[in-house]
């Protein structure tokens, strides 16, 4: 898609000056006209006449946050009337139906996905400047790939989590009759460990790279750990029913899209759950008190930081086999239970736990953290 503004000096939004100046075809007659001396009129002047000679050039990467149309509007008016190409209104509503159905288009296919803006000055015989639009998605997978890629390990810390070994130890049970099912495995911090004790772990992991390293160490150690890679949503990601003793998810819920995936969730882990059997998750949790917007929620995603509210935690569990049985700040929890050699077990982790990914505040705390869950399978 591809919208032209024209410079002020030959836009309506230049009146204050357009009489001032001599039209491009026709030459200004001198006689009998006044000189003019106005300093502020001869500057109005001089700027309209610079705009023409500058070359505006760039691009703007803006995330798809359907809800933030009104501020990527907002911006855009600023920015091109800075450059002295201000849109028309009629441009700006095309602009606008334009982007408005990028951002929710590429919303809904990923929280990731970002709407390209790339400007520079329309070519000849147009006058102006070109503004051309497109969308390039990125998902989940992209994202972690992008981590393998780029970043050095441990992605995710170098111990497991002190609460999953704490309810793993509490169990009392023989590993190697105890089936343990690991939900968004990662690069296997809960899972190896598990499986160097003995239990028996399945895996489930839907980045690629991820998959590869935990099969490849389980090959090298021979440990007792089945690894599949899909997404854990997918129909057809199966595992046996009434099986687990354990199903951990950790880190995972964080990328949820919405309520009706973690009820899909907790309904999954209930059927494959052995009766008396623990389900431990964490997820992020708004205060008492506070309802997200939609604005936030919206952030909340793209900031690998879904939320949820108790009501909406309440709604999802209804009529399943699920009593919780603990509920506490994975922050305080971690900080105080790992080694101290483990903590923090990431640079990201202490403001990404507290909220602080999504609401940078530095004098007090966001309205929402990620809490530790355990459930029992009733």
């Amino acid at each position: 898609m591809t919208l032209y503004s024209t410079p002020n000096s030959d836009r309506s939004q230049a009146t204050e000056t357009s009489n001032l100046v001599a039209s491009k075809d026709t030459p200004a007659k001198t006689e009998q006209q006044p000189f003019i001396t106005d300093p502020a009129v001869l500057e109005k002047i001089i700027i309209s006449k610079l705009n023409t000679r500058i070359y505006p050039r760039g691009e703007l990467v803006l995330p798809c946050v359907p809800s933030m149309l009104d501020n990527y509007m907002k911006r855009l008016e600023t920015l091109f009337e800075t450059f002295g190409r201000p849109f028309s209104q009629a441009e700006l509503d095309q602009l606008r139906q334009i982007l408005s159905k990028r951002l929710q288009q590429g919303f809904e296919v990923s929280p990731h996905s970002n709407v390209i803006i790339k400007y520079e000055p329309a070519k000849a015989p147009e006058v102006g400047l070109t503004c051309n639009i497109s969308t390039a998605v990125s998902t989940v997978a992209d994202q972690y790939k992008s981590w393998v890629e780029n970043r050095k390990p441990p992605l995710f810390g170098s111990h497991p989590d002190a609460k999953v070994m704490s309810v793993v130890s509490e169990m009392n049970q023989d590993p190697s009759t105890t089936p343990i099912l690991d939900v968004g495995a990662g690069t296997g911090r809960n899972t190896l460990p598990l499986g160097r004790q003995g239990y028996l772990v399945h895996a489930v992991e839907l980045t690629p790279a991820f998959v590869q390293q935990i099969q490849a160490a389980v090959e090298a150690e021979s440990l007792p750990i089945v690894v599949t890679e899909g997404n854990i949503l997918d129909p057809m990601v199966r595992m046996r029913p009434a099986h687990y003793k354990l199903a951990i998810v950790s880190e995972v819920i964080s990328h949820f899209r919405d309520a009706d995936q973690l009820r899909l969730l907790l309904a999954k882990m209930s059927d494959v759950l052995r009766s008396g059997g623990l389900l431990l998750f964490n997820t992020f949790l708004a205060v008492d008190g506070y309802e997200p917007d939609r604005t936030v929620r919206e952030m909340a995603e793209i900031a690998w930081s879904s939320v949820f509210t108790r009501a909406d935690l309440k709604s999802a569990m209804e009529g399943l086999p699920l009593e919780i049985i603990s509920d506490e700040p994975v922050f305080e929890y971690e900080k105080e239970n790992l080694p101290e050699e483990a903590w923090p077990p990431t640079g990201w982790f202490i403001n990404w736990s507290t909220g602080r990914d999504l609401f940078p505040i530095a004098n007090g705390r966001p309205p929402m953290e990620l809490r530790w869950l355990l459930c029992k399978r009733t």
